[in-house]
């Protein structure tokens, strides 16, 4: 993973050499650490807070980079999400949810909550989002008049039980609404997260019942949550943490068989170049559609189908690496403890995103809908 652009920042107070050789395999440390234990990440946590990543968040005029909402912050996110991706992708999905939350706070809340935001991430707080809801029904916002509370559950929640301020979207009257509380006192059950990979994401159950959130800490209008083209198009950025992962699988085939002497098969060879291609094609799209998303005039349809299509694509991709890295390394891709065997797990799980033929059909109907030839869809 490179993170040469990190080099410029103020904020992140490491060259790109403490970065790549202390930061990133620290971060592999506690991955296998975590992973075993199936734990919240919080020494990882705490390095990505100690090298300045969670403040990069913040607005330049308080020292950091306003990474998520302004446009220039995106080579540098860019950068930073393949490369925690690549080191440790539960950790990966838990820092992109907290450049997520602050992003959307940020852009629907008044200067007296812009100031709040800053103040709880200069202090070293991580934010997340929860958005989905229970099978029971939808989170309420209850409102009596003197005070309101929150009624009901939200399932995957990531990070919980450790994050304190995460975004929750709730009902109030037929509303949408974007709440920031204190959930400290919320009830967190983790019994159904037995997961297959993305373990130490520490995904669970909250029941909110009797949270009370207070006036300022809703932000926004109705539906502000979904608006586009941030609801859509920010989703490269946990495909760029994907891209990190499935480009690790190819850099531990490498060396795998640099160490083992079979870099001289033809046969091997020919799996590592194919998966050299996937790798540099997913991580094209990837950031092709980082771009589109992130540029301030672009036309918001095209946005959301280009980073769909990136999407589907670092999908398919990805389950290609895979099957190349584990027919590449035989009975060692299968080896608990074995960092391949950790990455094809998580990387596997985190890939099953929701709702990807809606996503494809998204993609035919912008296809249709332009009506031009493919070569000048989407040319820049």
């Amino acid at each position: 993973m490179t993170l040469h652009r990190l080099r410029r920042s103020q904020v992140l107070g490491h060259a790109q050499r403490a970065l790549a050789e202390v930061v990133l395999p620290r971060l592999r440390e506690f991955a296998a650490e975590d992973d075993a234990k199936g734990t919240y990440p919080s020494g990882g946590m705490d390095l990505l807070r100690r090298a300045g990543l969670l403040a990069a968040v913040l607005p330049p005029t308080k020292g950091g980079e306003g990474l998520g909402w302004i446009p220039s912050g995106t080579p540098m996110l860019f950068d930073i999400l393949t490369g925690i991706g690549g080191a440790h992708l539960s950790l990966a999905r838990l820092y992109e949810g907290h450049v997520n939350a602050f992003a959307l706070l940020w852009a629907h809340g008044d200067e007296v909550q812009r100031n709040r935001l800053v103040d709880y991430v200069d202090g070293g707080g991580v934010m997340g989002v929860w958005n989905a809801p229970s099978p029971d029904g939808p989170l309420r916002l209850v409102d009596d008049g003197s005070r309101m509370v929150l009624r009901g559950r939200k399932i995957y929640c990531s990070g919980a039980g450790d994050l304190r301020r995460p975004l929750v979207t709730a009902e109030r009257d037929g509303e949408l609404l974007m709440a920031w509380p204190d959930v400290s006192d919320a009830r967190v059950d983790l019994s159904g997260w037995k997961v297959h990979g993305m373990r130490a994401t520490m995904t669970g159950t909250v029941d909110f019942d009797g949270v009370e959130v207070r006036r300022e800490d809703l932000f926004g209008e109705h539906d502000d949550y979904h608006r586009q083209p941030a609801f859509s198009a920010g989703a490269w950025r946990f495909v760029a943490a994907q891209l990190g992962a499935a480009a690790a699988l190819v850099d531990l085939m490498r060396e795998s068989l640099s160490a083992t002497r079979r870099d001289g098969d033809p046969h091997q060879r020919a799996r590592l170049a194919d998966a050299a291609m996937l790798v540099e094609t997913a991580r094209l799209w990837t950031w092709g559609a980082a771009k589109r998303a992130e540029t301030v005039d672009v036309d918001i349809d095209d946005a959301i189908a280009y980073v769909g299509m990136a999407r589907l694509t670092v999908e398919r991709a990805s389950m290609e690496i895979i099957d190349l890295a584990q027919r590449s390394l035989g009975l060692r891709s299968m080896m608990t403890g074995d960092p391949v065997e950790r990455i094809v797990r998580d990387l596997a799980t985190y890939l099953r995103q929701p709702v990807p033929d809606a996503i494809r059909d998204g993609v035919a109907g912008r296809v249709l809908a332009k009506g031009l030839p493919l070569l000048e869809c989407w040319a820049t």
